[in-house]
């Protein structure tokens, strides 16, 4: 017999209630009720599952607008929503009881390229990938380069402000968010940039009391912010007052990318753009064990690379299993452990080869393989994009 899905109950009557008010407003977009969209999205690359009561594509920012605006009504204060892009996150973020905002569908759309001023707005649904593979051929590029680019959203890579390769470099998402659209409770929307500015202290516009509230609190805490808040590179312990405030004013970006959704709904951002470096090698350097990769690591820093990430024994033993693992496994000696992928760029191939030269010299009888071409690279840069997918499918409950 054909296995099939044993149907939940349906949405409760105050989801209904407001997915039938949105239905009678102008909102262009889908909504699924059915169980199987809902399971559908019930799960992300966490190792969590909830099943929403519904999940909603907005078609357009107009259609956010009146999801926020009918959420702001006194009757729908106890409606719950949660954005999502991808479902990349490993911590749930995009996973909610309530609505399930799916921006993957529809706002998709890349609205305008500036290649003169090397920027791009783009709407929270566009994919990474596809995004730089729309630059490439005018030499730019979205430098924060994600492990899963291939389905993770500009959306959600603010709300979670993410990193990724080269983010020592780089720099980290909210480093090249130069302005977004953030959609309120109650249907207000409010275009952030990333210029510090002094708001009037009577502000009118919704943009303003909120600057006015981020100063306010900052200046209020200000001890407590300096001695508490941790001191790291990624912020993703609340809400990033640190970066917020400076030169005398505030800039919402900062408190917005890596607030996970919490503030509002993010519906489009203009990004700064980072020419493609001229010349890169990517080094394969393999060891025994795993606390040897991690140390060698900080000597390897001295090297200035744009990245180097770390693959352990756990992620090559399931790899073995993967396809990515047969283009590389004629290169990985049965004794290797771990093993750091280290990527080097400088102005011209001759440097950069120096750089690799000097890296064998430092590291006499280590296994070191140096991919000059592209393709090459992209062998063991596919293993590492699925490294965390992989993980996730480890066998019993230590995962």
């Amino acid at each position: 017999m054909i296995p099939r899905l044993t149907e939940s109950s349906p949405p409760l009557s105050i989801y209904a209630d407001f997915l039938k008010a949105l239905s009678d407003t102008e909102f262009s977009g889908d909504i699924h009720t059915d169980f199987g969209r809902r399971l559908v999205n019930a799960t992300d690359n966490s190792i969590y599952q909830i099943v929403p009561q519904a999940v909603v594509f907005p078609r357009s920012a107009d259609d956010i607008t009146r999801i926020m605006q009918l959420m702001g009504q006194e009757r729908w204060r106890d409606i719950k929503l949660a954005a999502r892009g991808g479902g990349t996150g490993t911590n749930g973020q995009s996973l909610t009881h309530g609505l399930c905002l799916d921006m993957s569908r529809y706002m998709t759309r890349i609205l305008d390229l500036d290649l003169i001023n090397r920027r791009v707005r783009v709407e929270a649904g566009v994919v990474l990938d596809v995004l730089n593979e729309t630059l490439r051929p005018n030499g730019l590029a979205f430098v924060p380069n994600v492990a899963p680019s291939s389905r993770a959203t500009i959306g959600g890579m603010i709300n979670t402000d993410a990193c990724g390769k080269g983010s020592r470099v780089f720099g980290k998402t909210s480093d090249h968010v130069l302005e977004l659209r953030l959609h309120t409770v109650g249907g207000a929307v409010v275009s952030a940039g990333a210029e510090f500015r002094s708001p009037p202290e009577t502000g009118i516009s919704v943009e303003d009391r909120l600057c006015v509230q981020v100063l306010t609190t900052a200046r209020e805490h200000q001890d407590e912010i300096r001695a508490r808040y941790p001191k790291l590179t990624r912020f993703l312990s609340g809400y990033n007052f640190q970066r917020a405030v400076g030169d005398g004013g505030v800039s919402l970006i900062p408190i917005i990318a890596g607030s996970e959704g919490s503030l509002g709904i993010v519906s489009e951002a203009t990004l700064n753009l980072v020419p493609l470096p001229k010349a890169t090698r990517l080094l394969v350097i393999q060891y025994a064990d795993f606390e040897s990769a991690l140390a060698a690591a900080g000597s390897l820093l001295t090297f200035n690379p744009i990245a180097i990430e770390t693959l352990d024994s756990a992620v090559l033993e399931v790899a073995k299993d993967d396809i990515s693992y047969d283009a590389v496994k004629e290169w990985i000696f049965p004794e290797t452990r771990a093993l750091n992928l280290v990527e080097l760029q400088a102005e011209t191939h001759a440097a950069v080869d120096l750089i690799c030269r000097k890296i064998n010299a430092e590291y006499p009888g280590t296994k070191i393989e140096i991919c000059k071409t592209p393709e090459a690279a992209a062998r063991w840069w596919a293993l590492r994009k699925k490294a965390v997918g992989m993980l996730a499918n480890t066998p019993g409950d230590a995962k």
